[in-house]
């Protein structure tokens, strides 16, 4: 057989050639396959580890928020020792005069809890506080510090007392109240419809609170302030949910929320100048205005009466009130006589000239002058006559005691984190002979 018989074909390089091509595209179409079904896997495992990672971030910083947040309560509890057994002894208020600590603990806490805290503190005294920049926190977050006299709120309680000596805390804070709801600034909380399709004026609202507190089952009367002989009605067992009226002191000012008539609405506008804390008394060194005008109705002479009614309690006695609050800034009361004596006269404690500086002379300096309110004369005991006729004093309805009772909060940022701590502290509370003074009475976490 010749060679040429037995010599194999020879294959055909097109078709090699498309054979391979094929292999190849199913190749490429089988790593497609492969990638797309590994990228979610891989996609969600880098985002559960990211998350992981930023949540243990997260939470260390919680950690260290949370301890920076201990540390500023103690410290503190330092602020209201100093309070306690310093500014409150009758020795060092005869010699330097009435202080509180809520004009200085802002400041001084500001070293601790910020790093240029000590400069703002220096430039303020005009004393070098470099050194001090050690004692404040290094790169672990910052803290800020709030305080507050609880003594300068309105206390909702002192509803529930229709007496007490020549005071009636009842029509005070009723009257008091109201004040704080008259201006028209507030005219939508009652002229709208709320979630139950009514409309509550505020009287009604002053009612409802007064009932809610009060211990009696007969509805208060906003206009005569006292109890008139309507049987209360307020439904509140008829509810979905069923609870009964408070009839007694309140635990917090939140629980206003069961009230009918309040709202988050005007729990917004007015929760913060109310409490559940202290006396009865309005302490004019922490008092707002619209308690000091109260207080200078109820204890004004006869001949300057006619400035607190009517038109003139807005135009007379509330600007009076409100110079009241921004002169005792720098400078608190130390007796009654010292809060009358100011009243009376107040273009004698302050000089806008030479706050404001400039001429005289100048036609239009005048015109930008702030305008000092008139003064009214009050009395500081009150008293009776043999006709019967009687007449109020400051003695009845205020005080300039040292302050008790402090709110607290602490605004705490470490990192992304920002906390916020509430508290209460009662700096006479009596814990025990061997304990001390001063305990919590409230505390919560935001």
């Amino acid at each position: 057989m010749a060679a040429s018989d037995t010599k194999p074909p020879r294959r055909s390089r097109r078709g090699t050639k498309a054979k391979a091509k094929g292999q190849e595209g199913i190749a490429i179409l089988m790593v497609l396959i492969a990638l797309a079904i590994l990228f979610p896997f891989t996609a969600s495992f880098n985002y559960k580890a990211r998350v992981d990672w930023q949540s243990a971030i997260n939470h260390g910083d919680e950690v260290r928020a949370r301890a920076v947040q201990r540390g500023a309560m103690q410290l503190s509890v330092l602020m209201f020792e100093l309070q306690r057994m310093v500014f409150n002894q009758k020795q060092f208020r005869d010699m330097m005069g009435a202080m509180d600590i809520t004009m200085l603990a802002p400041y001084l806490m500001s070293i601790f809890g910020t790093t240029d805290g000590a400069e703002g503190l220096g430039a303020l005294v005009g004393l070098d506080t470099s050194s001090l920049n050690e004692l404040a926190l290094d790169g672990g977050g910052s803290f800020e510090v709030r305080l507050m006299a609880e003594s300068g709120k309105i206390n909702v309680n002192c509803l529930a007392i229709e007496k007490d000596g020549e005071n009636s805390p009842r029509a005070r804070v009723t009257e008091t109240l109201e004040a704080l709801m008259l201006p028209r600034l507030y005219d939508p909380l009652f002229d709208e419809e709320k979630s139950d399709g009514e409309r509550y004026n505020r009287q009604h609202v002053l009612q409802a609170i007064v009932d809610y507190i009060d211990d009696d089952t007969k509805r208060f009367d906003a206009y005569r302030l006292r109890q008139s002989s309507q049987d209360e009605r307020y439904g509140y067992t008829e509810l979905h949910d069923p609870y009964e009226s408070r009839d007694s002191r309140l635990d917090s000012v939140l629980e206003l929320h069961l009230v009918e008539a309040v709202d988050d609405d005007w729990m917004a506008a007015f929760s913060s100048d109310l409490t559940v804390y202290g006396g009865c008394k309005v302490n004019l060194n922490f008092a707002s205005a619209e308690q000091i005008a109260q207080v200078l109705r109820h204890a004004v002479s006869g001949a300057d009466r006619w400035k607190t009614e009517g038109d003139n309690f807005l135009m007379m006695t509330m600007p009076l009130a409100n110079f009241v609050v921004e002169s005792r800034e720098f400078s608190l009361f130390g007796k009654l006589e010292d809060f009358k004596d100011l009243v009376a006269k107040p273009d004698q404690f302050v000089n806008p000239m030479s706050l404001l500086g400039g001429s005289s002379d100048d036609d239009d300096y005048g015109a930008n002058l702030p305008t000092v309110p008139d003064g009214m004369e009050v009395r500081v005991k009150g008293g009776s006559n043999k006709d019967g006729a009687s007449w109020g004093g400051l003695q009845d309805v205020a005080s300039v005691e040292p302050e008790r009772i402090y709110r607290l909060e602490i605004i705490t940022t470490v990192g992304s984190v920002r906390k916020r701590l509430t508290a209460v502290y009662d700096i006479q509370y009596a814990r025990s002979q061997s304990a001390g003074k001063g305990a919590w009475l409230y505390y919560r976490e935001d």
